[in-house]
């Protein structure tokens, strides 16, 4: 039977007492060819080393000696010492605290460990190698050097019971010869030992049945299994058979549960004794090492006879064997919970089997009997309660077991732990057990078990917890902060499924330190795991305090918060993502800007030459008519004439100053605007001026422009010819009539440019304030 609960891998560790060459080896390569292949094959070996040993060592071969729970490889230091390194298998692991006793024993008959650790997921253990193999290539042995293996055997079971160990495993391939002259052995492979914290528990049952005491069978361990499975060698080694050889699994069990093995065929006197002792069926009954080491100094300690089989036809029939006394028969049902409660009452009262039982219970000399039957077994309650009640009632001292797992104070803890791993085997038998502990008030049965009182305080600690944290969660759900979604994760205990917090808070109440402090973890990491805490969680973790139920709802509320912090982080990084993609943008928007400046600036040029051609045509006519161009100082045109006006050429020079004015302007603002340049150059500022100002005048530039009126775009090009040719005819009339024409042109020279620069300050002014706006700037 399995335990629940486990304890955490352990930091690697070290034995600082052991040498290097120090104790004995394991089996090893037996000949100089098997050494060769393998020291060949090194380089690619089946089974590779952790990679925290890899390091260290150099794997020389694969031992050919594997057990169900571990491989074993052959490795050299760089020191060319050899070693051998027990790896675990997944799925099994040492236990911890063996490991943690075992440096302490100081017995020359236990293998030392040089090494012990977790890595890569697996359990190793670091020991000597010795090329002198195992007991079993020792066999069979004279009856003198039989004693010394017993003796020697003894002392380190004795060593080992002495720290609380039971080995569990004890077999010839698990005693390493250390020396044969002379003879000296040591017990190794602890990967099934266990340390004991009471006289007897139910454990897994060692995997070697042919040296398993039958109290194995139903899990039970305590320092006689292994005083049995010493008789067993030592009958071997006097007889020179292996038990049970050529016998199934089967039959071996059956033997085990329903007779005893007869030392009868050894044929010394001595060693007969010592076997019979050893192998008595009734563990209470069997010698230990204080009736060994009476053998020993030649002694004669009495050997309990064993009872009679039973008689055809009397006591109770289970699975093949007849039951008389009641503690038998509660182990055995133990063992085979499952089977158990269904057999004796999974079918009611109409049951042969249930028949059988309560005939058997007529017959046990126990008026409780009669409690037990009226009160328990012909009840309504289900089978695997009743049987609970039955097993309590046949032998209230083993431990409380319910649905075949071991279930003390200690166990408890680890319920929770299952029912958040769906992976675990014994995951869904958790759950039920849970469940069924507050359903039908088991604790309490439980607690009738000797040794278990302390049940019944965990129980009723239990059933103040669950109210409490009820009454908690209903608060914390009416809150505004909590979002609908948080209050789904805090659900009442009694209902929730599965019933991890149900089974937490009983964890809580059978022990308040350890747990609280295993929750105060767990909120803690919780609390790590939200990077950007919402502000209900903030509320929540902060007035949780030390508050083991506040500390509870905070990680069970944490999921929700990951995903809110993990929702919003994801929006910020969208947002962030978008930003760099309209930055990349912007940037190559304003790199193809600035590649346009030569391009703008030519265009600025070109659109202005028509202007320098427009200034000096006029200069032309001007000084032509008005100007002073004859020796004797006058011109005529027609009916005027005028010696007072400007020459052609002082007006040409500053017809080019004026369109110089202009075509600078548009320079500098195609400079800085690059291709952003108004393609319509230096009109694009009349345009633009008419546009705004009225847009009557801007629908009549569209009905008289026939490009304005494919792109619907606002024009001036056609209203712009139509109002400025009549307006300079008639200032040349005007000039024509006047005395002053050549100044009115000269006023015109410098008035236009003027306009023109300011006009282009004005248009570089919006743009930059555009660009602003747009975020282009």
């Amino acid at each position: 039977m399995g335990e629940f609960g486990g304890t955490p891998p352990r930091d690697t560790r070290r034995d600082a007492g052991a040498t290097r060459r120090e104790g004995a080896r394991v089996p090893g390569p037996r000949t100089a060819a098997e050494t060769a292949r393998d020291a060949a094959a090194a380089g690619d070996p089946l089974m590779r080393l952790p990679a925290v040993l890899g390091e260290r060592y150099a794997t020389v071969a694969e031992l050919p000696v594997q057990g169900a729970e571990s491989d074993l490889l052959l490795v050299r230091d760089a020191r060319g010492d050899e070693y051998v390194v027990k790896i675990f298998r997944r799925g099994y692991r040492a236990d911890r605290d063996v490991w943690a006793k075992l440096p302490a024993l100081d017995s020359p008959n236990v293998l030392r460990i040089l090494e012990t650790g977790h890595a890569d997921g697996r359990d190793y253990e670091i020991t000597p190698y010795v090329p002198d193999g195992n007991l079993r290539a020792l066999m069979p042995l004279p009856g003198e050097a039989v004693r010394e293996v017993a003796a020697q055997l003894a002392a380190g079971l004795a060593a080992l019971h002495r720290a609380g160990i039971v080995h569990r495993d004890l077999k010839p391939e698990n005693i390493l010869v250390l020396g044969t002259g002379p003879l000296r052995l040591a017990i190794a492979d602890f990967g099934l030992s266990k340390v004991l914290d009471q006289s007897v528990v139910f454990a897994s049952s060692s995997r070697t049945l042919a040296y398993a005491a039958p109290e194995s069978l139903s899990g039970q361990v305590s320092p006689a299994r292994d005083w049995w499975s010493l008789g067993m060698i030592v009958r071997e080694l006097a007889t020179g058979r292996a038990p049970f050889q050529g016998l199934s699994e089967t039959v071996v069990v059956d033997h085990l549960a329903t007779r005893a093995v007869s030392a009868d065929d050894v044929a010394d006197p001595g060693l007969r004794m010592l076997c019979r002792g050893l192998l008595t069926r009734d563990p209470r009954r069997r010698w230990t090492g204080e009736q060994v080491q009476e053998w020993l100094d030649g002694g004669s300690p009495p050997v309990a006879e064993e009872s009679a089989p039973d008689e055809a036809g009397s006591g109770l029939p289970f699975q093949g064997r007849r039951y008389t006394r009641r503690d038998e028969l509660a182990r055995a049902l133990v063992e085979s919970w499952d089977h158990a409660a269904q057999y004796f009452f999974g079918r009611g009262e109409s049951g042969e089997a249930w028949r059988s039982l309560r005939e058997w219970l007529a017959d046990v000399p126990d008026d409780s009997r009669i409690g037990l039957v009226d009160g328990y077994l012909m009840t309504r309650l289900p089978p695997d309660v009743k049987l609970l009640h039955l097993v309590r009632w046949l032998d209230p001292t083993l431990p409380p077991h319910f649905l075949g797992r071991r279930v003390t104070a200690a166990d408890l803890p680890g319920l929770a732990a299952l029912a958040g791993d769906q992976r675990h085997p014994d995951h869904r038998t958790a759950l039920l057990i849970g469940r069924a502990l507050w359903e039908h008030h088991l604790l309490q049965v439980m607690a009738g078990f000797e040794g278990a009182e302390e049940l019944a305080r965990i129980d009723d600690q239990w059933r103040a917890l669950v109210p409490a944290w009820n009454d908690l969660v209903r608060w914390l759900r009416e809150q505004d902060a909590t979002p609908p979604e948080v209050a789904r994760r805090l659900p009442d205990a009694e209902a929730e499924e599965p019933p991890a917090v149900l089974l937490t808070l009983l964890a809580l109440a059978a022990r308040p330190a350890e747990t609280g402090r295993l929750i105060a973890n767990g909120a803690g990491r919780a609390r790590a795991a939200v990077a950007d805490p919402a502000p209900w969680f903030t509320w929540m973790a902060d007035g949780a305090g030390d508050d083991p139920l506040r500390l509870l709802a905070v990680t069970r509320a944490a999921p929700e918060a990951v995903l809110e912090s993990e929702s919003r982080a994801r929006d910020r990084h969208a947002a962030e993502r978008r930003d760099a993609e309209l930055r990349a943008q912007q940037a190559e928007r304003e790199r193809q800007r600035l590649a346009g400046r030569n391009a703008a600036m030519a265009r600025a040029v070109m659109w202005t030459l028509p202007i320098l051609a427009f200034w000096l045509a006029g200069s032309w006519v001007v000084g032509s008519l008005f100007g002073g161009g004859s020796d004797d100082g006058t011109s005529s045109v027609g009916v005027h004439s005028s010696s007072s006006g400007f020459s052609f050429g002082a007006l040409a020079v500053v017809s080019v100053l004026a369109w110089a004015v202009q075509c600078g302007s548009e320079a500098v603002l195609a400079r800085v605007q690059g291709k952003d340049y108004l393609p319509y150059g230096p009109w694009s500022m009349l345009s633009g001026f008419l546009g705004a100002g009225s847009r009557g005048l801007s629908k009549a530039s569209q009905t008289m422009s026939g490009a304005a009126r494919r792109t619907g775009r606002r024009g001036c090009g056609v209203l712009l010819i139509a109002v400025t040719l009549p307006l300079l005819l008639l200032l040349l009339l005007l000039a024509a009539l006047t005395s002053v024409a050549s100044l009115l042109w000269l006023l015109v020279l410098i008035a236009v440019p003027a306009a023109h620069a300011v006009a282009a300050g004005v248009r570089l002014h919006r743009w930059r304030q555009a660009r602003t706006i747009g975020g282009t700037s």
